[in-house]
């Protein structure tokens, strides 16, 4: 009866271990259903990675591109700076040429040179010795533009690169007007240079002294000169 009685249990046992091998066996296959992709499921999840991999890669190569569009930028922003500023000096420069050629007006600090025939002529002397001249013009408006002068003007007429200087009897002509003297030579410039050039030892004025002229120097804050008018005008 207990050899029975074991086999009974042992087969009650047998049938209970069965029972759940087969329940678990069921279940990890209900399981696996679950995650199983058919194979059109399984290339759509393909395609769809790809597409993605494929997405990045172009996000990846415009953000490269847009670091360089903005690099391109920078550079062009810099080389038009550049430009402007050179634009700005060609206009400096032909503002200053112009004031130089006199078809532009000019405004600023100078010195004013008067010279004058000498006052005492010795009977017994040539009166033109004692006269002002036009070569005494010259060296003076030479040695103010070598100075560094912008204009200058005789008389308040203003000189021009094509201006001319010639002396007619007691006056002189310029362009062409004649002028009586005293003759009073204005110029434009730095007053701290021009003046020291002309006072220079065995220099302009000590030359004008010597041909008995008289002359007389002046620091001038504002001197204004017009600019050319135009024939066709």
């Amino acid at each position: 009866m207990r050899r029975s009685g074991s086999k009974v249990i042992f087969s009650f046992v047998l049938l209970i271990s069965g029972f759940l091998v087969a329940y678990s066996y069921q279940q990890t296959k209900n399981n696996a259903e679950v995650v199983q992709l058919s194979d059109q499921e399984l290339e759509k999840d393909f395609y769809y990675r790809q597409q993605l991999i494929n997405i990045e890669k172009e996000n990846k190569e415009l953000r490269e591109e847009v670091e360089q569009k903005k690099a391109d930028i920078q550079s062009m922003e810099g080389s038009l700076a550049t430009q402007e500023q050179k634009v700005a000096d060609y206009v400096e420069e032909k503002k200053h040429l112009q004031k130089l050629t006199g078809d532009l007006p000019v405004k600023g600090d100078g010195v004013q040179v008067t010279l004058k025939d000498s006052d005492y002529v010795p009977s017994e002397e040539n009166v033109n010795q004692y006269i002002v001249h036009e070569s005494h013009i010259h060296k003076v408006i030479n040695e103010l533009l070598s100075s560094g002068a912008n204009a200058i003007a005789i008389n308040g007429q203003r000189l021009y690169r094509d201006s001319y200087i010639a002396c007619t009897g007691p006056v002189v002509t310029v362009d062409g007007v004649q002028h009586p003297a005293p003759f009073v030579i204005t110029a434009i410039g730095d007053p701290d240079v021009l003046m020291p050039s002309l006072e220079l030892t065995h220099g302009v004025v000590d030359q004008l002294v010597n041909d008995n002229v008289e002359v007389a120097l002046e620091k001038k804050q504002t001197i204004s000169l017009n600019a050319r008018i135009s024939e066709e005008g």
